[in-house]
């Protein structure tokens, strides 16, 4: 899936591939100096890229999994040849009001550029093709971009609720495809 941004930028929507291990180790790099203890997409500080990649795989094909693992579609998103984003559908209905179905995130030095606008409508795009008709999407309340992203997008909140006792409050929100 291709879409634009502005009349300049093409931006590609795929699924991970092994080709693409040296733009997604520079961002979860970035990522870490930021956020240290970051762990884009499952990728944990101890884990290679192959080993992240066929988890990725198994997840997208739906079996076999492990307890806990729901069949989840992950999406890189390139500017030209800059990864600068990411997007994930979980595609069952499972415990989604703690997190949320669909995940994005925006490579923090791209933040605030139209990126995550673009990435979330994609999203919206992507569980329609997939069949999902209503989605549910969290973000944390003091997240004004978050909650402006997920109002201007149709997001309809449902209620806020504290995530696993973090004391962190979770704005939880509903939208019809």
């Amino acid at each position: 899936m291709v879409i634009k941004m502005g009349d300049a930028t093409k931006m590609l929507i795929k699924f991970p591939s092994i080709t693409d291990q040296a733009a997604w180790i520079e961002f979860v790099n970035e990522a870490r100096k930021f956020y240290a203890d970051a762990t884009p997409l499952g990728y944990l500080k101890e884990m290679d890229y192959k080993t992240w990649l066929d988890t990725t795989i198994r997840l997208n094909i739906g079996t076999p999994l492990k307890d806990g693992e729901i069949p989840t579609s992950s999406f890189f998103v390139f500017d030209g040849p800059r990864l600068v984003g990411y997007l994930t559908i979980k595609r069952k209905n499972l415990n989604l009001d703690k997190v949320g179905q669909v995940y994005i995130n925006v490579r923090p030095s791209d933040r605030k550029k139209g990126y995550g606008d673009y990435i979330f409508k994609a999203a919206i795009r992507k569980c329609k093709e997939i069949g999902i008709m209503k989605i549910i999407v969290s973000c944390p309340q003091e997240s004004i971009g978050g909650i402006k992203l997920i109002e201007n997008n149709g997001g309809t909140l449902q209620e806020e609720k504290e995530l696993n006792g973090s004391g962190i409050i979770m704005k939880i929100y509903s939208i019809d495809i």
